[in-house]
């Protein structure tokens, strides 16, 4: 592929992604909305179905509408996903000068991390005599491995099992939780099928984000195992020379690019976790009591309380794996600086300059904690509660 094409290429991507955040969730709004009239004019031939009212408390329709809505978002976020995955990788591979998807042999477990011959220098202790040091993580080769790994329909291949598992669970908990509440729904209205479409799409847009989350907590573990070797093309697009050999601070700097790798990629990875939240806060608010008289039964809260739990879970785990790997790197840069010390063959004020520079690093899963998307997604289904026992009062 040339230049010119990747470029028109990620021109494209990001033209669709744009086109996907401005105008198609106004347009599903004005489809959802659409569809619910027409499912009312033809449920109401008569004028004996389900009346049409906004805030009387006595229409299911508008919660038809924003359930409907939910539905359709789901899959909309499935296709965003992956395109903000897909473009977030093909600029950081760019950037970093990296390569694009090797073949994975597996689309589960990963393979042996792919390692590099050690690099030969001059002993740190004693000048005159020459180490090998242990063998590195060809960044190349695993970079390659976890794009391939994060294609569509490989990522399809994973989230749809555990989509299928997790349905199948909770009908199975089902006598222990008890019974769902009956639609307060008069006329003949599918409700149960709209129901049952959207929470489908809504647990597997939930594994989809997850997947993505745990893929890449794959990668960093993989990436942790040993100290990075990066190509040439790092070193030149950075502006450092590799003739005659590459500079002497080499671990220093695949450490240092490793740590901007992780954010820049946690930072796109990490706000998918949004939209779970985003569409769980719609189907608490379509059961506000404003609408009609839906009631929550515990087998309801149950299912809703797992499954926010483990969304939150999978945004939990992100950062934890970041902030682990982070401190590895902070302590072979501080090992290094005793050594440099030692035999005082380089300036110490360059690798305290990457420990300020990684120990300064807040993107991604860097971030601050009221910045992580996890406690922001929290607070979407708790705004949503809160809006619902705002709602509750607007009849009266």
């Amino acid at each position: 592929m040339t230049i010119r094409t990747a470029v028109s290429k990620g021109w494209k991507q990001r033209d669709v992604i744009a086109a996907l955040n401005w105008s198609a969730v106004p347009v599903l709004a004005l489809l959802a909305a659409g569809l619910v009239f027409y499912f009312y004019f033809a449920q109401n031939p008569s004028g004996d179905g389900e009346p049409f009212a906004w805030f009387d408390g006595a229409s299911a329709w508008p919660s038809i509408a924003i359930i409907l809505f939910a539905g359709l978002l789901s899959a909309l976020f499935i296709v965003k996903s992956h395109l903000k995955l897909e473009q977030n990788a093909s600029k950081l591979t760019a950037e970093f000068g990296l390569s694009g998807p090797i073949a994975a042999t597996s689309w589960f477990a990963w393979e042996v991390p792919p390692l590099k011959p050690g690099i030969t220098r001059a002993s740190p202790v004693d000048p005159g005599t020459e180490v090998n040091s242990e063998e590195r993580i060809d960044i190349v080769v695993l970079w390659g491995r976890y794009l391939c790994r994060g294609r569509f329909w490989r990522r399809v291949f994973r989230a749809a099992p555990m989509t299928i598992l997790y349905i199948a669970a909770l009908f199975f908990i089902k006598p222990l939780i008890g019974d769902f509440p009956r639609p307060p729904i008069r006329g003949h209205f599918l409700f149960l099928p709209l129901i049952f479409a959207t929470i489908s799409a809504f647990v597997f847009l939930t594994f989809v984000v997850i997947d993505a989350i745990l893929l890449h907590e794959g990668f960093l573990i993989q990436l942790g195992k040993t100290e990075t070797s990066w190509p040439n093309d790092t070193f030149e697009k950075y502006e450092y020379s590799i003739k005659p050999t590459r500079p002497s601070n080499e671990s220093d700097l695949a450490d240092y690019w490793d740590i901007l790798l992780i954010s820049k990629r946690t930072e796109a990875v990490g706000s998918l976790i949004y939209y779970p939240f985003v569409i769980l806060s719609l189907l608490i608010v379509a059961r506000l009591n404003c609408f009609d008289n839906w009631t929550w039964s515990p087998a309801l809260i149950a299912v809703y309380c797992l499954h926010f739990s483990l969304a939150l879970y999978a945004a939990w785990r992100l950062p934890k794996t970041a902030r682990s790997y982070r401190d590895r790197v902070l302590e072979r840069l501080k090992r290094r600086k005793r050594q440099t010390l030692m035999c005082a063959q380089r300036i110490p004020e360059a690798v305290d300059t990457l420990i300020e520079e990684v120990q300064s690093t807040h993107q991604g899963a860097f971030s601050y904690l009221w910045e992580q998307p996890a406690i922001r997604g929290l607070l979407l289904p708790s705004g949503g509660i809160g809006l619902a026992t705002l709602l509750q009062f607007l009849p009266h």
